[in-house]
């Protein structure tokens, strides 16, 4: 089985329907704190009485008055076959509920015992939709091309359906008639679903101690964990030891677990040695230890017992595992968990680059509503490929309002320090990334805009990708015309600096100086000034078509005899640093262009 999707409407945050795809193996949900992340795994947890309805001022638009629409309306969709329905029946036979034309006959009841015959010999998928939230409590069943009728599971209402013999062997034994009991028989099939479905996170604590009876089957909220580990132990020593080296790889520190028996219960305890020390002694009771370990151990003792498909949910998991921790977890997850599906909500990018997800939903919550945007396997693959083919990885845009491209590691380094100085109001959701194919604007043949085309197609088409604000290129000895035609062409995406280049917002003297000083170097802004002097006097420019870069070169080699040499990644940023605190106004040129890049007022 699989949650292949979830619909919620009127719930919480969420006003109008809004769905999320899943498939299998990893789906994350990413978005902010108090985006609705952790309410679509409530939802999972299909309880039929789950209704909290939206409120805001679109469904309570008056002070004091009854919302518009009491009832949630939450729908689950689980992808599953007939071998599981049979193992979830129990019994020597189990109903599927079936369509029936009005005008039923023997020839068109024969049509769907043949149709059900062939799902169930091919062992095909099947659909089961649970309907729920406020007062509604419904199941359809999807079987083939034969689709059911809502099941109102509240009431017994006979309706057509299927009777299918378990140890079936032939369509003849297939039959088809009014049943009154269906609406326990799909009820039974959901809650046997709903065991499959474990939900993990940070509040949630595992048992540490149970009584010492129990099931080797995990419940959904692991308080007979301690018993679980103490049946793998003494029932599967090789189980428990990769158990216990799998737990290791997540938390060096822990060595071993175990569950002891203390008079009628288990208690889990986790020892920072081998075993063949011999040292229980050393032991710490897991109640004394973090709740991460015991999420962890669950989910461990799930993937590695389960023979069956099973789904499991994972709130936050970076608010409990250090990153470390998380990747190691995640790594395990994937490689040893392939016949599970893993749905994780997040808000850090540790989760991003830890697995090779499936599919992504991302949330966006305006401060009243939650709206999604669902990222397939086809496109987040295609978004990938495209990124690394920039140099730029998925977590680099995470949680970012807005992308600024800019030409090389220098200005990668700088810029985000003069766009906090200059644009304080939205510099926390600008990324700043370097363009890796810059050469490419200059080479015949290949038109700037298309270039230009790659960034924009990426921001957007792909909702991992934020909205670009532009890419700065250095203007050099480019003409104002064919700089005007450049931008014109590429939609106003590529934006020119007002100078040269960037080191020509930079020739100040005291700044200067007080690099060079750090290097060791003691010589006076006035001599520096008269340097910049004699270079812009030398070559005829002006300081902002002047080569600026080499200007500052030329007075590192000449004041340090060549014994210092001026390295861009370095020096510049600490220039930067140095006009900003001595003399910001000296880099107004600058701020006003970043505030219209930006499309921020001037003041």
């Amino acid at each position: 089985m699989f949650i292949e999707s979830v619909s919620i409407e009127n719930y919480k945050s969420f006003e109008g329907r809004q769905t999320f795809d899943f498939d299998s193996g990893f789906n994350l949900l990413v978005g902010v704190n108090n985006s609705g992340k952790t309410s679509v795994l409530d939802v999972l947890d299909m309880n039929e009485q789950l209704n909290v309805p939206h409120r805001s001022i679109d469904s309570i638009p008056v002070y004091g008055a009854v919302p518009l629409n009491d009832q949630s309306a939450l729908t689950v969709s689980i992808v599953t076959n007939f071998a599981e329905i049979q193992l979830l029946s129990g019994g020597k036979y189990f109903y599927l509920p079936v369509s029936w034309k009005a005008d039923s006959n023997f020839d068109y009841s024969r049509s769907v015992v043949d149709e059900v015959w062939r799902v169930v010999s091919a062992n095909s998928p099947i659909n089961l939709t649970s309907i729920f939230g406020g007062e509604k409590n419904a199941c359809q069943l999807r079987v083939g091309s034969v689709i059911s009728d809502v099941v109102n599971l509240i009431s017994n209402d006979a309706i057509r359906a299927a009777y299918v013999p378990r140890d079936n062997s032939s369509a003849d034994r297939i039959s088809v008639s009014n049943f009154g009991g269906i609406s326990g028989e799909i009820r039974s099939f959901r809650d046997g679903f709903k065991k499959r479905i474990y939900r993990f996170s940070a509040q949630r604590r595992p048992g540490t101690e149970c009584a010492a009876l129990g099931s080797s089957v995990l419940d959904r909220e692991a308080a007979g964990l301690p018993y679980c580990i103490n049946h793998l132990q003494t029932n599967d020593s090789h189980a428990h030891e990769l158990l216990c080296n799998w737990v290791q790889r997540v938390f060096p520190g822990i060595k071993w677990i175990q569950a002891t028996p203390l008079g009628s219960i288990f208690q889990l305890r986790c020892l920072p040695h081998s075993p063949s020390l011999r040292r229980n002694d050393l032991a710490t009771p897991m109640a004394a230890m973090g709740s991460g370990i015991g999420n962890v151990v669950a989910m461990l003792y799930v993937v590695l017992t389960s023979r069956d498909p099973q789904v499991i949910a994972i709130d936050e998991p970076n608010a409990f595992l250090h990153p470390k921790a998380l990747r190691e977890l995640m790594a395990i997850l994937e490689t040893e968990g392939g016949q599970h599906q893993f749905i994780v909500t997040a808000h850090s990018p540790d989760v991003l680059t830890a697995v090779r997800a499936k599919s992504i939903s991302i949330l966006k919550f305006d401060g009243c509503l939650t709206t999604v945007i669902s990222v397939g396997s086809k496109d987040l693959g295609e978004t990938r490929a495209s990124l690394a083919e920039l140099g730029i990885s998925v977590s680099d845009l995470h949680a970012k309002d807005g992308v600024i491209w800019v030409e090389g590691q220098t200005e990668e380094l700088v810029l985000p320090d003069l766009i906090r100085w200059a644009c304080p109001e939205v510099s926390a959701g600008l990324a700043v990334l370097r363009v890796e194919r810059t050469g490419a604007f200059s080479k015949k043949g290949v038109p700037p805009e298309e270039v230009a085309k790659i960034y924009k197609r990426l921001s957007t088409t792909s909702g991992l990708v934020p909205p670009m604000i532009g890419i700065v290129l250095d203007r050099e000895n480019r003409k104002d015309g064919d700089i005007q035609e450049i931008e014109r062409s590429s939609g106003g995406v590529m934006k020119f600096l007002d100078r040269r280049m960037l080191e020509n917002y930079l020739l100040h003297p005291l700044a200067i100086s007080k690099v060079l000083a750090g290097l060791g170097v003691v010589v006076g802004e006035i001599e520096i000034a008269k340097k910049i002097s004699e270079s812009l006097a030398t070559t005829g420019d002006n300081e902002k078509t002047a080569d600026g870069a080499q200007i500052i070169s030329d007075i590192f080699s000449s004041v340090t005899e060549a014994a210092h040499e001026f390295r861009k990644t370095r020096d510049v940023p600490n220039i930067v640093a140095s006009i900003i605190g001595c003399d910001p106004h000296f880099l107004m040129p600058m701020r006003a262009f970043l505030r219209n890049l930006c499309k921020l007022p001037l003041n």
